[in-house]
Order: C-alpha cells, then structure tokens, then sequence
C-alpha cells in the first residue's frame, strides 16, 4: 500500500476522506478516488514547480489534461459544503488585497526606521565575517581530508605533514579574523544596507533574478541544441558533421548541469548576489565561486578589471596608426594621344597649375606635380 493509499479513509456510501476533506464521485465517474488523489496532488505540484520549471506545463500537457478530467469528476462530499460564490469571492479578494496593502505599508515603515541605522562598517564587517567564514568551512574540510588520506592518497607523508602544519595556520589566521570582526558585525542577519534592507528583505528579489537568470539560460541552450540539430541533419560533410556532434554534446553537458539545479527558496538564497549561498562554496552551473560583494573577491574583482582595461587601452594605443595617403599627380596626360592633343592638354594644365613639373609616370603617361616643397593647391 503506497503512502497516498494510506492517507485515504473510505466511508460508506462511496464517500472518501482524504486530508480532511470528504469527497464523492460525480454520476458516470470512470476514475477512482486514488487517482483522485493523484491528480489533485500532480496539479498542485506543476503549478508550484512551474514558477522554477516553466516548461514543464508544456511537457506534461497530457498528464495535465488527464489530471483535469479527473478532477472534474469528484465533488466534496461534506453534508454543509457549499461552494463559494462570486461575491463570497471578490469578498476574499478584497481582503486579500487590503492585506497586501498593509504589509506594504508596514515594510515601508520599517525599511525606513532601518535606513537611519545604516553602519557602513558594520555592513563591511558582516561581509568581511561570510568571506571568512566561508575560507574556514572550506579548509576545515579540507584539513580533515588531508589527516584522513582522503585527499591525495599517495601523498609523500612528509609532503603531507607541510601542507596540514600550513593548513593549520591559515585556519589559526581566519578564526582570529572571524572573532574580530564578529563584534563589529554582531548578527548578520540584523544588518541593513544603505537602503535599510535586511538580508531577509534582499533574497526575494535575488531568488527572483536567479530563477529569471536561469530559465532564460536553459531556454538559450534548448535553442542552440535545436539549431546544432538542425546543421547535422543538413550537413554532408562527415567531418563537419562530428565536428557538430562534439558541439552538441558540450551544450548538453551545460544544460543538464542547469536543469539539474533544485528549485531553490528565498532562504537559499545569497543575499548579496545572484547565486544561491551554496554555491560559493561548491561550483556549480552560475557563477560559482566566492560572493562579487564580499570584500578581498570584490578587491581581486577590481584589480582584473583595471589589469583588463590596461590591457585594452595597450592595445589600442599600440595599434598602428593609419598611414598617410600615397601622393598623387596634380594631373595626368594619358599615352597613346596625337603629339597635337598631348600639346593642347599640357597647354591647358599649364595655365590652372602653372608652376607645376611635367614628370613621367607608368605606362609612359605625363604627370604634373608640384614643385618640392610647394604646397598643393588646394581643390576648387
């Protein structure tokens, strides 16, 4: 018997008890209450998971289907219900909006309180205390790995010994960090920023980001694997057909990684960034690593960002400058005309550039040009 077949009471007169509500089956109902259960849980679960997931109403639209047929054919069996009615509805709404409304209000007032005990360094020693605390749950683990021969297990025992005595002082050197900072901190959930936001204030939106961040990412990777698809099935060439293959399968690997991201709270969230909190600390498919905001990351951030502009602005200041037109006749006589029409051009060139020298160019064309170090004249 499943768990689901389990949570079922069954009454007499085909009435059935299922988290504390009765239901019966409508007349000429086929399905049975046990798929009752399914689809009203298969329904519920979609629509929660589709907020993370939202291609998945597209790829269960069958079993979504099934599931509203079933539904249909069961109605709640307790002998007073009734079923709400339109102004019993807009009634709730109302309500619901009124409460909406004043949760608003309230936030707005405690944002503001908030805002007048911003502490820029308490809020730089709360980042300063997540970095390094972070360094310590890393190399904690990583000392009790290196003691157990877990990590690198055909280490030279001497060499092991080092790295555990260097280990040791990097951690003595962070836990004397982390209580410094501590007091400055105090509790890190209790820091607002410059905005008079708490960190349970920002991970709503930073959740919000991320799950954007990542459908659109997945949705990118689908289309790319459509088009590589799409240039195989085209290709003739067998090389450039393997050549796409391996494409393919790089893509694959990047998008299994994103769909493989569990759907994530706003308490998984990190409140200063994008990622998910555990992801500082082991990898993952976002930008795995150690939180932007935290302060030697952001300074390490900073400095390849200026090593990168130096760089650029190297570059385009060693570029080659563009070099300096070719000169160019004042004018040209063509070769291959009658002497008489070679005099009357020459004769004509010397009245518009009377200082000019006749040279001879290619294909035993005549050429004037200015004198050296004369000006050309300027264009009318």
């Amino acid at each position: 018997m499943t768990s689901t077949e389990a949570a079922i009471i069954r009454h007499a007169d085909g009435i059935y008890e299922h988290g504390g509500r009765l239901w019966r089956a409508k007349p000429g109902a086929t399905s049975t209450f046990e798929e009752r259960v399914w689809a009203g849980a298969f329904y519920i679960e979609l629509h929660r998971d589709a907020r993370w997931n939202p291609w998945r109403k597209e790829e269960e639209a069958g079993e979504l289907e099934r599931a509203h047929a079933v539904m249909d054919e069961w109605e709640r069996a307790e002998p007073d219900f009734k079923p709400m009615t339109d102004e019993e509805l807009r009634a709730k709404f109302a309500r619901q909006d009124r409460d909406r409304d004043h949760w608003r209000e309230e936030y707005a007032k405690r944002v503001a309180a908030n805002k007048q005990r911003y502490d820029p360094e308490r809020e730089q020693a709360r980042l300063g205390l997540l970095e390094v605390q972070s360094w310590l749950r890393r190399e904690v683990a990583g000392m009790a790995k290196l003691r157990s021969g877990e990590a690198y297990p055909k280490m030279d025992p001497q060499r092991r010994a080092q790295q555990i005595t260097e280990l040791d002082e990097r951690i003595r050197r962070h836990q004397a960090t982390a209580e410094r900072l501590s007091p400055i901190a105090g509790d890190p959930e209790d820091v607002v920023d410059e905005h008079g936001l708490l960190p349970s204030d920002r991970r709503p939106t930073m959740l919000y980001y991320c799950r954007e961040w990542r459908v659109q990412k997945v949705q990118r990777l689908r289309a790319e694997i459509a088009e590589v698809d799409a240039a195989m099935a085209a290709a003739e060439d067998k090389a450039e057909r393997s050549r796409l293959g391996i494409q393919r399968q790089v893509t694959k690997c990047q998008l299994d990684e994103w769909l493989a991201v569990p759907r994530m709270q706003a308490e998984d969230m990190c409140a200063d960034c994008l990622t998910p909190a555990a992801y500082h600390e082991q990898g993952g498919p976002f930008t795995g690593g150690p939180c932007s905001a935290w302060p030697e990351n952001a300074k390490k951030l900073r400095e390849v960002r200026e090593m990168l502009k130096h760089t650029a602005q190297s570059s385009a200041d060693a570029s080659p400058q563009p070099s300096k037109p070719k000169p160019q006749p004042l004018a040209v006589v063509p070769s291959g005309l009658p002497i008489a029409e070679v005099v009357k051009q020459l004769q004509k060139l010397q009245k518009q550039y009377p200082d000019a020298e006749v040279r001879r160019g290619r294909a035993s064309r005549w050429e004037l040009w200015p004198k050296e170090g004369q000006n050309r004249p300027a264009k009318k």
